[in-house]
């Protein structure tokens, strides 16, 4: 609990978020280099192959630790800006 005379710190992350074609919801990747994933991810959805699917993992930092999914399952990647008070 935060004293009285101080008000809250507003700082903002960029989770990372992965849509399959299976669930309607998006995985929610809280990570490091945001970039660097989304770039990663952007790139095995160019690169996957229908006749030969491969395996992803990715490891994260917030309430979803790992996801581990078939590339030919991955519909899109965004980043999403939150803000939140510490």
């Amino acid at each position: 609990m935060q004293p009285f005379n101080q008000s809250p710190q507003v700082q903002t992350r960029k989770p990372v978020l992965i849509f399959l074609k299976v669930v309607a919801p998006p995985m929610v990747l809280y990570v490091d280099d945001h970039e660097a994933v989304y770039n990663e991810i952007k790139q095995i959805i160019k690169n996957a192959s229908p006749q030969v699917p491969k395996l992803i993992e990715q490891t994260a930092k917030g309430p979803l630790k790992k996801l581990c999914v078939l590339d030919t399952q991955i519909a899109g990647v965004a980043i999403q800006e939150e803000q939140y008070t510490t």
